[in-house]
């Protein structure tokens, strides 16, 4: 049974919520791993139907379904094996162990994934660490010494020792009842000695800028402006020590300590309903038009899409009538899978169908150079279209 649309923000519990935008009938998970093309058709659907809060700035899924996202074993969305997003996560780790001293320290991680941040942040600092995810999967070798893993949420109870960090990286927005989780980080941060609290989540304004709508998907259920996810912050009982945009300005990174005063009363600038609903509008149109565009370039000719990933996956499942070829990913843990709500399989850089393609459209920008250079080596000569 599909849950009724929720009537108040999960933020601040506001009941004055503005219609953004309704995406019909869309993949409820687009980073689990399908063996089959049956297996990836069945994938339940839910329609994403976005709304806007004007009293915290939060935009947020009131139709999303929890029960049809699994959080498993077969989860994958990690982003390792591209050189644009290690680079990311190395500033990343050196920023945080030089600004929060860090090094020779203990790490907590809230929604760790498969672990690779948290050995790679450990590893840097020398430090211990602790992971808790319910997609963690065991290594096959040895876990690095004083580096843990749990497949299980945690909870304030389980925090036993200070720790210098929290980590809580590209979950929020995964994270229904958000107001009450962002609580519990900071009960958290209590129990855990007021360590730095480390948010990183996708930026609502780049979205927006950029009429990205294969940003939008049913597995985010929150999508935070700058402003909107300082404020519910402050709601839950941190201050902001520094925000700041990251990985070419599609994430943004903001770093908490626990408040004496809690503040309640919003004194943020937001934008006004109708410019949040004008620029999804603007986003829907551009789809329309990247359809169009997508077959011209074509000519006729087969194509793919780079990029297994929630974008791409997304991408496809919106352009129905006109589907690639095949998907091309450098993951191996994707690769000979079939991609979320399609037919379509996912294949590696070195597949021998990606040099007799005629166009590979490139869902994500930030991959661009890396990409083209993948493709040079694997004697690819067709068109490129960046999005």
């Amino acid at each position: 049974m599909k849950p009724k649309a929720r009537t108040t923000c999960p933020g601040c519990g506001g009941s004055s919520l503005s219609p953004v935008l309704r995406l019909p009938r869309q993949p409820a998970v687009l980073n689990y791993r399908f063996a089959t093309p049956a297996e990836a058709r069945r994938v339940p659907r839910r329609d994403v139907t976005l709304v806007f809060c004007p009293t915290c700035g939060l935009v947020f899924n009131a139709t999303f379904d929890a029960k049809a996202v699994p959080y498993d074993s077969r989860y994958e969305n990690r982003q390792c094996y591209s050189p644009a997003f290690n680079a990311h996560l190395t500033a990343l780790a050196e920023g945080l162990i030089h600004r929060n001293d860090l090094a020779g320290g203990r790490i907590l991680e809230v929604g760790c994934g498969k672990g690779d941040f948290l050995r790679q942040l450990c590893a840097a600092a020398q430090a211990s660490g602790d992971g808790y995810d319910t997609s963690y999967e065991p290594s096959s070798t040895p876990e690095p010494r004083g580096v843990r893993f749990f497949a299980r949420y945690v909870a304030p109870e389980d925090i036993r020792q200070p720790y210098q960090a929290i980590l809580c990286r590209h979950v929020v927005e995964h994270v229904p009842d958000i107001g009450d989780f962002l609580r519990m980080l900071h009960s958290l941060a209590v129990a855990a000695g007021d360590p730095v609290v480390v948010i990183e989540t996708p930026r609502l304004e780049w979205i927006l800028e950029n009429a990205c709508l294969w940003d939008v998907f049913h597995e985010h259920c929150n999508y935070f402006l700058e402003a909107a996810l300082a404020e519910l912050s402050r709601r839950a009982g941190f201050r902001v020590v520094r925000q700041r945009p990251v990985f070419g300005s599609q994430y943004q990174l903001i770093e908490l300590r626990c408040a004496r005063v809690v503040r309640r009363v919003s004194k943020t600038p937001l934008p006004s309903p109708g410019r949040i609903r004008t620029q999804a509008t603007r986003a829907v149109r551009q789809l329309e038009r990247l359809q169009k565009r997508i077959l011209r370039a074509a000519k006729g000719s087969a194509w793919a899409v780079w990029g297994a990933g929630a974008k791409g996956v997304a991408l496809v499942n919106l352009l129905p009538s006109s589907r690639p070829k095949c998907v091309i990913d450098s993951n191996p843990a994707k690769q000979g899978g079939v991609l979320p709500g399609t037919s379509v399989r996912i294949v590696s850089p070195e597949d021998p169908i990606v040099p007799r393609l005629g166009l590979i459209v490139i869902a994500n920008p930030n991959y661009a150079t890396e990409i083209g250079a993948d493709l040079k080596r694997v004697g690819y000569s067709g068109r490129l279209l960046t999005l």
